[in-house]
């Protein structure tokens, strides 16, 4: 079997994935909206609070009895940036239909569950109700604090933001505490309101066999619902280069620094366009064989750790490290360096191999996982491709095209987290 793709409704695709190694079915449902600074804290507590409750099931009580009848179904949800979309999914897995001892089709059952959870949330009195919400608030200023607390994701955040500004790609996904604290019954209202009619859907199924019922249930209830003003799918804008490179130092309650630079790319979109950046991004500063592992950490012993990492939907490369305040800007030269060496062309094909097998390992790692299959097919718009012709394109990109990715490279922004000073 092969990937198959159908129209479910008005801006609703039906993507069954086909996969039997696993016992069970993975069914999600994908909701695609504009990027907003100003409704990204609310945007991004809805699922949570759709995945929570429903009518039918009013408190989490009663939905995990729900689950467990469903022979130890699992919930899952997520709110994330997906170019210059957000992505919002609520997803299940479940049993295959195959294992259920009475008969039943525990799948289709999912997925009535998950279109209760997504369009009849539990109401009292025309609105979500103040302990649910509360709760909600709760758990998302313990997710903002524990990003904080991580230091090492707190500097990418702070890098974004600085790189990106006013776009709202640089924001957090939750927003900030104060912006949470402010969420009540009418935004989560207009926000589940407007995601339904406005946002592109996607429906994913990870499964042995074609879940017909579940496709039927979400096209059926969509089909129900006044869509309009579809988002754009299309659209997306890559960061542009620096007038000048930005220096930011922050210090903090911390005994390692953290190091993160931010750079621009000429290379954007599809996996066709930028599959080169991918390789120049592992080369330089991903497994064992690059230069930032083999010189910077191994040879010069100048930080703890250093990595980088490509974003083809923006156009963008990081590159993070674990620092001591002393090597701060000997890390910065000899991260350029080695960017410098790879614009001249000094690397080995030897390692140009060992990328190109440690991307495509990856890549064929995708089926060992149904979540990591949905993931593939969810997490990116655009142009649509297979791990194995993603793994094709790959293994055609030339030394050449390597060095050119290396020379669109523009260091955009510096950002130093350093420990606090004595008299500070």
């Amino acid at each position: 079997m092969s990937l198959k793709i159908l129209s479910l409704s008005k801006g609703v695709d039906g993507y069954f994935i086909p996969n039997d190694r696993f016992s069970t079915t993975l069914i999600t449902c994908n909701l695609y909206i504009p990027l907003n600074a100003e409704t990204m804290a609310t945007d991004s507590l809805l699922p949570y609070l759709l995945s929570s409750c429903c009518e039918e099931y009013k408190d989490y009580i009663d939905l995990n009895i729900r689950l467990l009848e469903l022979y130890g179904a699992d919930l899952s949800c997520s709110a994330t940036k997906c170019g210059d979309r957000f992505h919002i999914k609520l997803g299940i897995s479940v049993i295959n239909d195959k294992f259920a001892f009475d008969g039943c089709s525990p799948v289709a059952e999912a997925a009535d569950l998950l279109c209760g959870l997504l369009f009849a949330p539990s109401f009292e009195k025309g609105a979500f109700r103040t302990s649910d919400i509360d709760r909600e608030k709760r758990k998302t200023v313990e997710r903002i604090e524990g990003e904080i607390n991580n230091k090492r994701s707190f500097a990418r955040t702070r890098l974004l933001a600085e790189m990106f500004g006013s776009d709202p790609y640089g924001k957090f996904s939750y927003g900030s505490v104060e912006e949470v604290n402010k969420i009540d019954s009418d935004a989560l209202i207009s926000a589940w309101r407007k995601l339904l009619e406005t946002a592109y859907v996607r429906i994913c199924a990870v499964s042995g066999s074609y879940p017909e019922k579940a496709f039927e249930k979400f096209a059926a209830m969509f089909k129900s619902i006044p869509r309009h003003d579809i988002t754009d799918t299309e659209f997306f804008r890559a960061l542009p280069e620096a007038e000048r490179v930005k220096d930011i130092t922050e210090r903090f309650e911390v005994t390692q620094g953290k190091l993160a630079l931010g750079f621009t790319s000429n290379l954007h979109g599809s996996l066709k366009e930028s599959a080169a950046l991918s390789l120049l991004s592992d080369i330089w500063g991903g497994g064992p064989y690059s230069k930032l592992f083999e010189n910077v950490r191994e040879k010069e012993s100048l930080c703890y750790y250093c990595s980088a990492s490509s974003r083809r939907s923006k156009g963008f490369v990081t590159v993070e490290s674990g620092i001591e305040e002393q090597n701060a800007q000997k890390v910065v030269d000899a991260v350029l360096r080695e960017l410098d060496d790879i614009k001249n062309g000094n690397f080995d094909d030897e390692v140009v191999e060992a990328s190109k097998k440690s991307v495509t390992d990856a890549l064929a790692g995708y089926y060992d996982s149904a979540t990591a299959l949905d993931a593939w097919y969810t997490r990116e718009l655009g142009e649509l491709v297979t791990p194995e012709e993603a793994s094709e394109i790959i293994m055609k990109v030339s030394r050449e095209e390597i060095i050119e990715a290396a020379r669109g490279i523009k260091l955009h922004t510096v950002y130093r987290l350093l420990p606090k000073r004595g008299e500070e």
